[in-house]
């Protein structure tokens, strides 16, 4: 097996260590916890690889098929994981069994260091002393010193984690409890089997598509993320920008690559991943697209004109939405179902395919996961007979 990439790993941990985050009046306790994860080792190095493919390729063929679309791309550390981010969903009474389970199996097999969110309950938190809290001013140093990220929860829970890295994301691994938890592959009564496939480097990873969405706005507009200011977000689904508490449609100008492509006249303008595409975008009427698929899915939400249909943009487009002066009021945005702010006349929006995908650990049934959750999970194409059948390919 041929490994042809490692992930950079930058400096950021020298840059936050030297950043003056001292300052101010912060508690005893903040430092104490701050100086643990500091001390945390540097997340440790990993190779990404096509596997090897059962595919016959005709030496005569000029089309060489990309195998990270078929069986995703091999995973293998430089050295064993030290460092585990656990998220779980929030206030729920199942999966904080599941979090102490998972964090003591964890400790005591693999002696791995287990960083939780503040949010967790304190009667949870005694149950697992070991494991290190973090705050929101510690979330840039996560991307540092966290080798791989479990979810237990649903797909909101995949969705949080993409928000607490801005850059690179560690290797996701998802347990599925939530209602619906098409992003999510693996049975919580199978962590011990996965999580050791994972420790071991014999796994599989999808490379999700993320978008970066750069803003220019005015001074006293900002973009809030975790609590800092920014103009640059990373988000796994979508872009909506939409008509808010305004009861009138909201009139958007597109741009790709400079060029004028249309005025979107309508409640509000989706730009989702090919991830996202089974999310918003779907119930707007947008089409389900692979997630190996690379591009921008441009989706209006009920827009006045009846030919106003979704378009798939090539992954390298720059899409940029402003406000048209016709427009009667702002229009409000959101990633990834989070407000983030409000789009004023003169202010705009710069949509690109981000360098930094979600690596979500794949199931290993090579590469049937998309068909079989499109069908079993979101009941694609069933009609109302109750005799169909989504497991013969002849009915």
């Amino acid at each position: 097996m041929q490994f042809s990439r490692i992930l950079p790993t930058g400096n950021a941990l020298q840059k936050f260590n030297r950043s003056g985050i001292w300052f101010g009046a912060a508690s005893v306790v903040f430092r104490a916890r701050l100086s643990t994860l500091l001390k945390l080792p540097h997340k440790v190095e990993f190779e990404l690889a096509a596997p090897t493919s059962r595919v016959v390729i005709p030496k005569d063929d000029p089309i060489k098929p990309n195998l990270q679309h078929l069986n995703g791309l091999g995973l293998r550390w430089r050295q064993s994981p030290k460092t585990v981010l656990i998220v779980k969903k929030p206030q729920d009474v199942a999966s904080d069994q599941a979090l102490i389970e998972v964090s003591n199996w964890l400790k005591e097999t693999y002696k791995t260091n287990i960083i939780i969110e503040p949010h967790i309950k304190e009667e949870v938190q005694k149950q697992i002393p070991y494991a290190i809290v973090f705050s929101k001013d510690e979330i840039p140093h996560l991307q540092n010193v966290v080798d791989f990220v479990v979810t237990l929860g649903g797909d909101g829970s995949i969705l949080h984690v993409s928000s607490l890295f801005n850059k690179h994301v560690p290797p996701l691994i998802s347990f599925s409890m939530g209602r619906l938890g098409f992003l999510l592959p693996f049975k919580l009564s199978h962590f011990k089997k996965e999580l050791g496939r994972l420790m071991n480097g014999s796994v599989t990873v999808l490379e999700r598509s993320r978008l970066q969405c750069r803003f220019v706005l005015k001074d006293e507009n900002q973009v809030k993320w975790n609590g800092t200011s920014t103009d640059i977000v990373h988000v796994a689904n979508e872009v909506n920008v939409h008509r808010g508490v305004f009861p009138n449609l909201t009139s958007i100008n597109c741009y790709v690559d400079g060029l004028f492509l249309t005025n979107g006249i309508a409640d509000g303008l989706i730009v989702a991943t090919p991830t996202g595409s089974t999310a918003y975008s779907l119930s707007a009427g947008g089409p389900i697209v692979h997630p190996s698929i690379e591009g921008l899915l441009l989706t209006p939400i009920c827009p006045r004109s009846l030919s106003f249909r979704p378009v798939l943009l090539h992954s390298l487009s720059v899409l940029t939405l402003s406000l048209h002066h016709s427009s009667r009021s702002m229009a409000q945005v959101s990633l990834d179902g989070r407000e983030a702010c409000s789009l004023n006349y003169g202010e705009s929006i710069e949509v690109t395919k981000s360098a930094y995908p979600l690596l979500s650990v794949n199931r290993d049934t090579g590469g049937k996961d998309w068909t079989h959750d499109i069908n079993h999970l979101l009941k694609w194409n069933q009609n109302f007979s109750a005799s169909h059948s989504i497991n013969s390919s002849e009915e």
